[in-house]
């Protein structure tokens, strides 16, 4: 009878004991028990994903039939249409009196991202090229139509439209340096404007040297565009050539270039 007492004695005793432990391990620092669902999966923060120095991407917030592009090394972003109206998007023989040429066609063709060290090109992904050319009473006839697709080299050599340049430029005197050397010796900053879409960005007017174009080290005779970031210590210049280069139809009457212009926005 005597070993019985002993057994449930030391039992209750355990009971007692281990209850008190699961207490004091399971009390948070306010004094309180802690809710045993919290567990340590829950507290740790979960990393961010990682992100690539240039990325593509489609989200919500980007409208149908667009694009954007972004680069944390360049820190910035922009839009860009997923398809645009190209003259030489497509070709088609036609008859033409006693000949036969052909010639271009427009159509839509898809847009695409070229990296650079220092920047970007946005231009459509192929082209058409006539070949095989004659020549009967000063009008010129092809034999052929070949499909080329666009290459880094190819733009660096042939294409200034939409070329966006990204430069580092720690002080103003630095913008100053990099307004000269890309534009010419004779040109100087003049006003800067906080854009509508971020007043972050500054667009900057060039002033020239006030020759005649042939006499000036300034001669702009294309619609440039200059933003000055100076949080992120970045400046970014792209030209939009004589006219605008991204056509919505097939006749050419609303272009993407403004709409491509104002997305843009830097990444701090």
């Amino acid at each position: 009878m005597k070993n019985s007492l002993m057994i449930v004695f030391f039992a209750f005793l355990l009971i007692i004991i281990g209850g008190g432990l699961f207490v004091i391990l399971n009390k948070d620092p306010t004094g309180t028990a802690a809710n045993t669902f919290n567990t340590v999966a829950e507290k740790v923060t979960k990393p961010l994903p990682a992100t690539s120095e240039g990325s593509e991407t489609e989200g919500s917030i980007v409208p149908e039939g667009w694009r954007v592009y972004s680069n944390a090394d360049l820190k910035f972003s922009i839009n860009y249409p997923k398809t645009v109206y190209s003259q030489q998007g497509s070709c088609e023989k036609q008859v033409e009196g006693q000949n036969t040429s052909y010639r271009f066609k427009t159509a839509q063709v898809p847009v695409k991202i070229f990296e650079d060290t220092d920047g970007i090109f946005i231009y459509p992904e192929f082209r058409n090229e006539l070949s095989g050319a004659k020549t009967v009473d000063n009008v010129s006839y092809f034999s052929s139509c070949e499909k080329v697709t666009t290459t880094l080299s190819w733009l660096k050599s042939e294409t200034k439209s939409w070329h966006i340049i990204a430069k580092s430029v720690p002080t103003k005197e630095d913008l100053e340096t990099f307004v000269q050397t890309k534009f010419g010796v004779g040109c100087s900053v003049g006003t800067m404007t906080s854009t509508a879409a971020n007043n972050k960005v500054y667009d900057v007017k060039i002033l020239g040297d006030g020759l005649e174009l042939g006499e000036s080290l300034c001669g702009i005779n294309y619609i440039y565009v200059l933003k000055y970031v100076p949080e992120a210590k970045m400046v970014y210049t792209y030209d939009l050539g004589q006219a605008y280069t991204f056509a919505k139809d097939t006749g050419g009457s609303e272009y993407y270039d403004e709409e491509m212009n104002n997305s843009f926005q830097p990444i701090f």
